[in-house]
């Protein structure tokens, strides 16, 4: 590994052009003024040789930065130091990178002509794909044009249909074609004297309405590794040919002019169907790019354009990355990349929103599932307002005043519009799952958070009342406590924790109204949907709320993995009463939910001894008893209870006792259901 620092390399190249042309006008100063003194010189002064010895370093030097800087697999260190592997450079100057290039372009030159290529040339590109003067010199030596005309006749172009290779047959010409668009990557990182052509993007997309070119350049950008700012000139480019001239699904495909192997279709074709796997794999570029205030490509993308095949799949990758792979908080609007990452979904979720884009995107509700996810505190707070909201991003010092920390930049959702939107996506069960697992997590996140301030209140306040009943008992205490603990349950911290639930329970009703299963009936209780949303109910209880200020998005893959990922439960028979319907399922996970954060802060008082609102103030829900539904201070999840514990646990949470601190929290749960149904099911 070898590591320069950029900043300072430019600084001491610049110092050393400024002295080196100083040093020897210095050195004839000091010739005249020896010989105006008779003194005799007897060669070079040592000034004029030192000043020929900087000058000779310094292309050598911005040679090693600019190779550096054009390696694309450098890395960032400490003190703004770059990291590359000099392994990857196999040529060790621009002139040994010309000769191996020019010696495998040829070889590969006379391959092609006869439609084919041999693995052993394949192997001897792959092994410069990360050597920047090798990959310079390539892509000099083959200029676009012709490069996509190599593409495109490794694959047959010009034969006859019949005569052109089958899928299975094209594996060396598949990983030809990986190789050169890894190769034009590295190509596209070079600086200063190691650069593509200025015009290299426009001879890129020329003639890109041609099905030949387009196959050609959406293999050359679906695999590599590209600068920013050329790929973000490529696919703007093509973004304005498709734009002049956008795919009409109505023209004939001429078999002859298609494409790739024979037996499969070469998939999208148009500008902007080329682009979308590089976008996908560039999170940055596509941000830049969707949010380019000139072009607004996104509203176009979505909207108007047609997609052949499944590529509307593709661009749903792209916005689900663009919106989602950067979250921040701590840079202003103007430099923040979570800015974008908000942005841009906002403006997504209000154009799946749409019954047209729904119908031109067919494949994207996986994607549309996960954004919503990743922005699943905007969509509880665009389900609490049954209100009209302009798309756009909540810049508040804290997006999310629920949770502690202060949370990345939010999204500005309508109520309306993310009720049309989940409507559609939940028909994916995959979409659905990801939501619920979100919500769940930021449920359970949010109600522990709360829990733990009202334990920290309830200490507070006792440990004032201990200093000033100083001679109390052991008695004493224990009352005292348990009274402080009712009362702080009924008001501040309570109360918070209460309208926290009733909130909750409102985008609950949202997701499984959204989901069609709101109103199940008997007959329909096997629906795989509901079966999933049962799954979870049983076991959001055994999710980790996560640490605090860990951002909720970052954790939904492993929350779905928990929830959805094991084996499903035995205990069908053992089902709650109106566990039937999914709003009776839901009002279970978030009074599991409520309950299991409040055990996990004592909310129900201590067990030893055990306080009137503990489980254990009752034998038969104590240690030893088959009644014991409580682990390690936790209530356990639903599906690992057996039979006498689901019955100990239900019985338990409908004692009048234990109501003297759950009534609050779990009338506001059916509160919450009422109002949703009421205000937000009639809103549509």
């Amino acid at each position: 590994m070898v590591g320069i620092n950029p900043t300072l390399m430019t600084q001491l190249i610049n110092g050393m052009k400024r002295v080196s042309g100083t040093i020897p006008d210095v050195g004839l100063q000091v010739e005249r003024t020896l010989t105006s003194l008779d003194i005799p010189l007897w060669g070079p002064t040592p000034l004029r040789a030192i000043g020929h010895q900087m000058s000779e370093q310094i292309p050598v030097l911005q040679g090693r930065l600019d190779l550096i800087l054009a390696t694309p697999d450098r890395k960032s260190g400490k003190g703004g130091i770059l990291w590359a592997s000099e392994s990857d450079w196999l040529s060790k100057s621009p002139a040994e990178g010309a000769a191996s290039a020019k010696t495998l372009v040829t070889k590969l030159r006379e391959q092609i002509k006869g439609h084919s290529v041999d693995a052993k040339t394949v192997a001897e590109i792959e092994r410069h794909k990360n050597d920047p003067y090798f990959a310079l010199a390539f892509a000099k030596e083959i200029p676009p044009r012709e490069l996509k005309a190599l593409i495109n006749r490794a694959y047959g172009a010009g034969l006859p249909p019949s005569d052109r290779p089958s899928q299975r047959d094209v594996r060396t010409q598949d990983r030809l074609a990986t190789m050169l668009s890894k190769i034009l990557g590295t190509a596209s990182h070079g600086v200063g004297g190691m650069k593509l052509a200025d015009d290299y993007a426009d001879q890129l997309v020329d003639d890109i309405e041609n099905p030949q070119d387009a196959f050609a350049v959406k293999r050359l950008l679906q695999d590599g590794d590209f600068d920013h700012t050329f790929l973000l000139n490529v696919v703007r480019k093509l973004y304005d040919k498709d734009v002049a001239h956008p795919p009409d699904p109505s023209l004939p495909r001429d078999t002859w002019a298609m494409p790739g192997p024979k037996d499969i279709s070469p998939g999208d074709l148009s500008p902007m169907g080329t682009a979308l796997i590089a976008l996908a794999h560039h999170p940055a570029v596509a941000q830049d790019f969707f949010t380019d205030p000139q072009r607004k490509p996104l509203a176009y993308l979505m909207r108007k354009h047609h997609w052949d095949g499944d590529a509307d799949a593709d661009l749903g990758w792209a916005i689900e990355v663009a919106s989602t792979d950067f979250r921040d908080h701590d840079l202003p609007p103007g430099n923040s990349r979570g800015y974008k990452s908000a942005l841009i979904a906002s403006w997504a979720v209000r154009f799946w929103s749409d019954a047209k884009v729904q119908a031109n995107l067919p494949h994207t509700s996986a994607h549309l599932g996960t954004v919503l996810a990743h922005y699943t505190g905007d969509v509880h707070r665009a389900t609490q307002s049954f209100s009209k909201e302009v798309a756009g991003v909540v810049t508040d010092q804290d997006p999310d005043k629920n949770l502690h920390g202060v949370e990345p930049f939010g999204a500005l959702f309508d109520a309306k519009d993310i009720k049309k939107a989940m409507t559609w996506a939940f028909a994916d069960d995959d979409a659905f799952q990801t939501v619920t697992a979100a919500h769940g997590l930021y449920s359970a996140k949010m109600l522990d958070e709360l829990a733990g301030k009202i334990a920290g209140e309830v200490k507070a306040d006792f440990t004032a009342w201990q200093k000033s009943h100083p001679e109390a008992t052991q008695q004493q205490l224990d009352a005292a406590r348990q009274d402080i603990l009712e009362e702080r349950m009924s008001r501040s911290g309570g109360a918070e924790f209460a309208r926290a639930t009733r909130g909750l329970s409102r985008t609950t009703w949202a997701i499984t109204d959204a989901a069609n299963i709101a109103n199940i009936d008997a007959a329909k209780a096997d629906d795989a949907r509901f079966a999933a949303f049962k799954e979870a109910a049983e076991k959001v209880v055994g999710l980790a709320p996560g640490p605090q200020g860990k951002f909720v998005g970052l954790l939904v893959d492993e929350a779905k993995g928990m929830i959805f990922g094991k084996v499903k439960s035995s205990h069908e028979s053992q089902a709650r009463a109106d566990a039937d319907t999914a709003l009776g399922v839901a009002k279970h996970m978030f009074t599991d939910l409520t309950a299991a954060a409040m055990m996990r802060h004592g909310l129900f008082g201590d067990g030893s001894p055990p306080a009137e609102t503990h489980p254990y103030k009752h034998k038969d829900f104590s240690p030893g008893s088959d009644g014991h539904f409580i682990a390690n201070g936790e209530i356990r999840p639903w599906d690992e209870m057996t039979a006498a514990q689901r019955r100990a646990y239900e019985e338990w949470l409908s004692l009048n006792s234990t109501g003297r601190v759950f009534e609050g929290p779990s009338s506001a749960i059916a509160l919450g259901f009422k109002e949703a149904e009421e205000n937000y099911g009639n809103g549509s």
